[in-house]
């Protein structure tokens, strides 16, 4: 009996494709990705048994003019009381939300002693702004 090894040839694995190969399937994983919708998980939420509605006023908006006039709903405010005044308008709309309308000619200043205060009183806060044209 011949029990000989075999010189055998080395085999060899051509990874030069492999490379597109992934970029294609990660291109598709991203693209698919974006359209997934995140509604679709379903969750199971708590339930009542007698829901309580939503209040429809639940935002105190605040407006500083280009004089630095201030206004809590369109309602004219100094600047001394504001703090107390804009903490009597959120307790009486149990509001969450400050929404600040600020003329274009402010200060950084003024923008940051409002957002200030409504960091003092833990208020969400949104910027109105105009669309540029």
């Amino acid at each position: 009996m011949n029990f000989r090894k075999r010189n055998r040839e080395a085999s060899e694995v051509e990874t030069g494709a492999l490379a597109d190969i992934l970029f294609f399937l990660l291109m598709f994983f991203l693209m698919i990705s974006t359209l997934a919708s995140p509604d679709a998980i379903k969750l199971l939420l708590p339930e009542t048994a007698k829901p309580a509605p939503t209040p429809a006023n639940e935002v105190v908006r605040l407006t500083v003019d280009e004089n630095r006039n201030y206004f809590i709903d369109d309602n004219p405010v100094d600047f001394a009381n504001l703090e107390t005044e804009l903490t009597q308008a959120v307790s009486a709309k149990k509001a969450a939300t400050l929404i600040v309308r600020m003329d274009r000619n402010q200060t950084v200043q003024e923008l940051t002693n409002v957002y200030d205060l409504a960091a003092k009183l833990n208020l969400s806060m949104v910027m109105a702004a105009e669309k540029k044209k």
